[in-house]
């Protein structure tokens, strides 16, 4: 019954705080000195721009994408989310509440929680050759 209670806890975290998990993860694997927060917001704005982008290009025709102002929207769009990323990661109280938060993860809370953001990885770079 506790692992249960720690699955459903670990769940109802995951969801409400996924784009500060997937951050946290990156910055595990990235940034294991601690000392460079750069990698994993990188990452992340990589990951999301490309998962952004392959919606943007399903919703327009793939010639049309390739008009200057499409191309300009797309740059932009990486650019807001680059700074947004930049300004909501190294704000060093909320960094360090994300890492204090998700530092006491269960071992089998972190080996889900790894699963999930590899498969996200997995399928977000396999979706860019099958878009």
């Amino acid at each position: 019954m506790p692992e249960e209670l720690e699955v459903e806890r670990f769940t109802k975290v995951l969801i409400m705080n996924i784009y500060y998990y997937l951050f946290f993860k990156l910055s595990e694997a990235l940034n294991k000195k601690g000392n460079n927060e750069w990698g994993p917001i990188a990452a992340i704005t990589f990951l999301v721009c490309v998962n952004m982008g392959l919606i943007y290009i399903k919703a327009f025709p793939v010639s049309a994408i390739f008009n200057s102002g499409h191309k300009l929207f797309l740059i932009i769009l990486g650019i807001t989310l680059f700074l947004t990323n930049t300004v909501l990661f190294l704000d060093k109280k909320r960094y360090e509440k994300i890492l204090n938060c998700y530092k006491r993860e269960s071992l089998k809370s972190k080996r889900i929680g790894s699963f999930f953001v590899v498969l996200y990885i997995v399928i977000t770079l396999t979706s860019i050759f099958f878009a």
